[in-house]
């Protein structure tokens, strides 16, 4: 088959090279990877939450560790329990869980001369002890719960991001195209303007 070859008037653009494809097709990596990003952040947001309500974790007294609620000490369960995580406006922290960041010189100087601040706080996650307050619970049961089979959507979403990308290789120079050939139509023969 052969291809075809675009060649426009008006504008400065080269569709028939390897860029506008090299573009299409990393912007559907970058998408398809943020998919999978929301999908991670999404199962390890409701495990936390559905450990917290199984096992009665409705105020302080009732506080639990990671070990406790059998969550494990992993990257992405710290992650999710940092401080500045949308998950900790609902999920509380009690006991003394935070030390001071052992920081070489170079963050110091960052911290301390350039943004003027203090060295964050590290939590430590083997001491800390979380809860879910009772009217917080209802939100954060519906905001991080998991609809069908995680997945499967990943599966559909990078499906459906590839046809957009093919018709998109496809449909964007002979939209350039059509647009070329319109502005051609409409401007004015003479310069005078």
């Amino acid at each position: 088959m052969e291809q075809k070859l675009y060649f426009y008037e008006n504008f400065d653009i080269d569709v028939n090279g390897t860029s506008m494809p090299l573009i299409i097709w990393g912007l559907y990596i970058g998408i398809v990877l943020g998919v999978l990003g929301s999908i991670i952040c999404r199962i390890y947001s409701s495990r936390i939450i559905t450990a917290l309500v199984k096992n009665g974790c409705t105020d302080e007294a009732s506080a639990k560790t990671l070990s406790e609620l059998a969550l494990g000490n992993t990257y992405f369960i710290r992650r999710m329990l940092r401080e500045d995580s949308s998950l900790r406006r609902a999920v509380m922290m009690s006991g003394d869980a935070s030390s001071p960041v052992q920081a070489g010189k170079l963050k110091t100087f960052w911290y301390t001369k350039f943004l003027r601040d203090d060295l964050p706080v590290k939590t430590d996650f083997s001491n800390a002890r979380f809860w879910l307050p009772e009217e917080k619970r209802p939100g954060a049961e519906l905001r991080y719960q998991i609809e069908g089979h995680p997945v499967l959507s990943f599966i559909f979403a990078a499906a459906a991001l590839f046809a957009v990308a093919m018709f998109a290789n496809f449909a964007i120079p002979e939209l350039l195209q059509m647009l070329d050939n319109f502005i051609t139509t409409v401007k004015p023969e003479s310069n005078i303007l």
